[in-house]
């Protein structure tokens, strides 16, 4: 490629931690005004490349070249000294500060020795409703939902002023309307010349974004699609390296079976009201609704994180209160949270160990502990989940997120759970996996298991449910059937 052309390239990049190799010789270019989308499985180095591209790392061979020139990077202060930033997926902002401040920290505005916060606010406020213009910069970035902590993260990346940007699963955390504003900007910042790496694993936002694709696996280079002439098939065949059948589910009239779980009249004065809800034995019921409907803040209330005001759960008929959710999970039911990294795994245990973490008592004899027992389940499990891991032995953290939702999944399985509310199941996770666990899921009702799905993406929500409650700003707006809605009828009904 002309390298006048070309605002950025990286050229046969390798990246290698010990003997794993991340990356092997993977060239990509970006120009001027493009947005080049990069894909791949969990675990192809897509965000070892990004951060390598914005300094976070170094790599062990390649180069890379800003305007034709060659650099290297030490540090992320130096990618963004020469016009490269990164608005990562993992949030990374002080829970104490305000918007504003996190915005525009390390970058605050100095009138002689002092910060004038007064231009510095101005300025911080200037970049953040480039993004969105409904949070306030004074509010204390810990007290925001996560949708609107991503946006920040965004807006501090676009506050470096960078003309190159990385966006790494900007949207795993927006619904359709933050992720339109987000589409906008993005739209605006290209046509300022501005370029943009798109790292997603949503496959409809690839196509309607993207100018160029370029597709990783295993660390290495495979090819290069156009989105005007690609579907997702070719993309998801290519990204596996065999062809993937993309999961989708019947939806089925379960009103004759028995009812596992009613809410009635839920209610948590500021997060949501009179909600009520049956899910049947064996049902997939979907949750749907823009972020601040109050979905997650319900699933909490349900699995006795949170105390309601007012109504009531019942569960298997047991209409008594759940105090924690330790009694949620002694009757049944399980809540796996929406934010995996932060309270669904532990990190410093093992495959083995996070798997059957909430069953040790079944392994404990007086003075010793059943292991061989223990590792009869985790194969069990690792079996019946199709999880793929190398020793059950290793760190959680080897897995790719697909397997560590897995791995969570068996561990309440193990329990004897019989109702799941699964949030976000599959944020973060590539095509592959996600297909992987909805049929896995699929089987799993089909014996009994009856789930409660809360979902921001629309097409997920479809394929994967019997019905669907929809939610706005804490009330139910309808719960239709799946096969009655599309996902435009299903926006609507959310906005309503």
């Amino acid at each position: 490629m002309d390298a006048m052309a070309t605002a950025f390239e990286a050229r046969n990049v390798s990246k290698s931690f010990g003997v794993v190799h991340a990356l092997r010789g993977v060239s990509v270019s970006i120009r001027p005004g493009e947005v080049h989308a990069i894909i791949g499985e969990n675990g192809a180095g897509k965000s070892t490349l990004m951060n390598i591209i914005c300094g976070r790392l170094r790599p062990t061979a390649g180069e890379l070249l800003v305007g034709g020139a060659a650099v290297q990077f030490h540090s992320p202060g130096e990618a963004q000294g020469a016009g490269i930033a990164i608005a990562p997926q993992e949030i990374n902002l002080v829970p104490a500060l305000t918007v504003t401040e996190n915005i525009m920290l390390g970058a605050e505005i100095t009138r002689g020795p002092a910060i004038d916060w007064r231009a510095t606010r101005e300025e911080a406020l200037t970049h953040l409703h480039a993004v969105d213009d409904t949070i306030a910069g004074d509010a204390r970035a810990g007290e925001l939902s996560k949708a609107q902590q991503q946006l920040v993260q965004i807006a501090r990346a676009v506050a470096t002023k960078a003309r190159i940007l990385i966006f790494d699963e900007p949207t795993a955390a927006l619904t359709t309307r933050e992720t339109e504003k987000l589409y906008a900007f993005i739209r605006r910042f290209r046509e300022t010349g501005g370029s943009a790496f798109y790292i997603s694993h949503r496959l409809d936002e690839i196509l309607d974004l993207s100018d160029r694709i370029s597709v990783l696996r295993d660390g290495t280079y495979v090819g290069e699609l156009d989105p005007k002439r690609t579907s997702k098939h070719e993309m998801v065949a290519l990204m596996a390296g065999r062809e993937v059948a993309l999961s989708t589910h019947a939806p089925r009239r379960l009103e004759d079976r028995p009812v596992v779980l009613k809410v009635s009249g839920l209610s948590r004065p500021g997060e949501f009201e009179d909600v009520s809800f049956e899910l049947h034995e064996g049902e997939v019921l979907g949750v749907s609704g823009l972020v601040g409907a109050g979905r997650t803040e319900v699933a909490k209330c349900i699995f006795g994180l949170t105390r309601a005001k007012a109504g009531s759960v019942e569960i298997f008929g047991d209409a008594r209160p759940v105090t924690d959710p330790a009694d949620a999970i002694q009757r049944g039911l399980v809540y796996l949270p929406e934010e995996r990294k932060q309270e669904g795994i532990f990190p410093l245990l093992s495959i083995a160990e996070n798997l059957t973490i909430a069953t040790l008592d079944r392994f404990r004899g007086p003075a010793w502990m059943d292991f061989r027992g223990m590792a009869r389940t985790v194969d069990d499990y690792v079996d019946r989940l199709r999880i793929k891991i190398g020793s059950a032995s290793d760190p959680i953290t080897s897995l790719s997120g697909g397997n560590q939702q897995k791995v969570i999944l068996g561990r309440w399985l193990a329990k004897n759970a019989k109702i799941l509310i699964l949030d976000e199941p599959t944020r973060g996770i590539d095509v592959a996996a996600k297909s992987e666990i909805q049929g896995v899921l699929d089987s799993l009702t089909a014996a009994g298991l009856s789930i409660v799905y809360i979902s921001s993406e629309l097409e997920e929500v479809l394929n994967v449910s019997d019905r669907i409650l929809v939610m706005h700003e804490g009330r139910v707006k309808g719960t239709p059937r799946t096969e009655d809605m599309t996902q435009e009828s299903l926006l609507r009904l959310a906005m309503s």
